[in-house]
């Protein structure tokens, strides 16, 4: 019998923490404002509803629809938890098909890397915190990265192989806006990789889903009614902001980052070459060098987010640095600057607005574009990236919008089956339980706001509104409906007095997050006040209801 073939200890840890974070981390925090906004959305549809035809909603609509599928064939019991722990694998997915591709790309065996430590790396770095819900932008990724695997099979890549890269890289176009590049990228990707033919070919078949699309979306809404909803929220002036500004002029503290990165520049620069005539390609090699530095620090500083962006920054210099006029160089670096766009697509949104998600990207690009300076400090960058990891993973004793870990001890079994296993802060859990209570007195008519959008799937009932998340950048900027709906005598309108006293990531102007809740808060009868909650019922007066400018 033939010796059995020994098993990679990475491969065994990769697995290990993927598990860990299912069995334990899925577990732990419950908060009311992102928590709940894919589910309202998925919930409604398990229920019946269309997009864009009974409810308002911002974005393309594969992400609602997507995990509308685990909510109608998971368990009832626990389900939320279940829907954490697919939401975990999902990401452990896209990890795993975004460094195989690289691997096929790069062969990451010639410089000295392991894939599966390098996934692990990915997995921590890119998740910190970010809480396991329904997320466009994490799926988005996800399907990117299978489109990623199947590009990457460029020596045998077959008629079906474009099929489903044009499959999966349509569906991570449907996840959000920022993401309809994401065909284009690989349009021009197995263009110039494998020539006109096979290019034109993904161009077909893109051009057929879409048409399938625009089919399907016609038969449950009006185009007109479908593009109304998924272009006004933006405009040209958010993407140049997300998308270029944020990399470059917003830090808080944005004068002490440039005069570190100029010193160091000068600095490294100096030692580097000072014995050779200058020139502009050393020059951006050594800034390249630089802010990849910067960039470490500042992960050691706890400032993750803002080191994802200044990589991403190295590495664009570094590869436009790297890359020359000739078909062998443009071929040899296309790939990598397939990932640093979907990485750079996927950091352009209003609410978290940094390529941090597919940090797997950028480090296996680092890992190449930096070979020469890494292969230096072999030993270094072992201790390095450990502790990397280890400050990443720290950020999860403090949930997203929650308390540390030491305060998340209540249960919340007793409020939904749904959140079976599912455990939360003291707060937290007096909080829905009074929510039930008061749902319970005044029955199924009720309405909560601004916030907790998933009150509706926690209880399996029938939203009121067309939206669920209260504020005005989910309502298309259009109150009247909303007062029109909660004026109505048979309905009950539950106010969070945690928006009427401020919260963290609240405006202080409250107009300007909710203007519908303040509107309730100021022109309805009050009927009763609980801890959590003010409860309203119709206007005082018959006033006219004010436009959301």
């Amino acid at each position: 019998m033939g010796e059995l073939k020994k098993i990679d200890g990475y491969f065994l840890l990769f697995n290990f923490i993927v598990i860990f974070y299912c069995l334990v981390l899925a577990h732990i925090g419950f908060e009311f404002w992102d928590t709940g906004y894919i589910p309202s959305f998925s919930w409604r549809i398990v229920y019946g509803e269309k997009v864009y035809e009974d409810f308002l909603y911002k974005g393309p609509p594969i992400t609602l629809y997507f995990h509308a599928f685990f909510m109608k064939f998971l368990p009832e019991v626990g389900q939320f938890y279940w829907i954490r722990v697919s939401n975990y694998l999902l990401f452990a997915f896209q990890v795993f098909f975004t460094v195989k591709a690289f691997d096929n790309f790069y062969d990451l065996a010639k410089y000295k890397i392991n894939i599966w430590a390098i996934m692990i790396v990915g997995f921590i770095i890119s998740l910190l915190n970010f809480p396991p819900y329904p997320w466009p932008t994490t799926d988005g990724l996800f399907f990117a990265s299978i489109a990623l695997y199947f590009s990457s099979k460029l020596d045998k890549i077959k008629v079906y192989h474009l099929f489903i890269i044009a499959f999966f890289s349509f569906l991570s176009a449907l996840t959000k806006q920022s993401f309809y590049l994401i065909p284009l990228f690989f349009i021009i990707f197995i263009t110039i990789q494998k020539g006109i033919q096979k290019g034109m070919i993904l161009l077909l078949f893109i051009l057929f889903f879409i048409s399938l699309f625009l089919y399907w979306i016609t038969t449950i809404t009006t185009l007109d009614n479908f593009l109304k909803q998924t272009t006004g929220q933006t405009h040209i002036k958010d993407l140049f902001y997300a998308g270029f500004l944020n990399y470059f002029w917003i830090y808080d503290n944005k004068i002490q980052i440039y005069s570190i990165i100029l010193i160091a520049t000068l600095i490294l620069y100096y030692f580097k070459f000072k014995y050779s005539t200058f020139s502009f390609k050393k020059l951006f090699e050594t800034i390249s060098i630089t802010l990849l530095l910067v960039s470490i620090v500042l992960c050691f500083s706890n400032q993750f987010l803002i080191a994802s962006r200044i990589a991403v920054i190295s590495c664009t210099i570094a590869l436009s640095n790297q890359i020359k006029l000739s078909i062998e160089s443009i071929k040899f670096h296309l790939p990598l600057l397939l990932f640093l766009g979907i990485a750079w697509c996927s950091a352009i949104s209003m609410g978290y607005a940094f390529p941090i998600l597919f940090s797997t990207g950028i480090i296996v690009s680092i890992a190449v574009l930096f070979h020469n300076e890494l292969q230096k400090f072999s030993k270094l960058k072992v201790i390095i990236i450990f502790f990397l990891c280890l400050f990443a993973f720290s950020y999860n004793y403090k949930p997203y919008r929650e308390q540390n870990l030491s305060k998340i001890n209540s249960s919340l079994n007793q409020i939904s089956p749904k959140l079976n296993y599912i455990y939360t802060t003291e707060s937290n859990f007096k909080k829905l339980k009074e929510l039930k209570e008061l749902r319970e007195k005044y029955g199924t008519k009720t309405i909560v706001a601004p916030n907790m959008a998933m009150t509706n799937y926690i209880f399996g009932s029938k939203s009121l509104f067309p939206a669920d998340w209260i504020i005005n950048t989910e309502v298309n900027r259009n109150s009247k409906p909303f007062i029109n709906i909660a004026s109505k005598k048979e309905n009950y309108i539950f106010i969070e007095k945690s928006f009427i006293n401020g919260e963290e990531l609240m405006p202080h102007k409250k107009e300007k997050f909710s203007i519908i809740a303040y509107y309730i808060y100021k022109n309805f009868n009050k009927i009763e006040e609980t801890n959590y909650f003010i409860i309203y019922n119709g206007l005082k007066i018959n006033e006219t209801i004010p436009k959301i400018n």
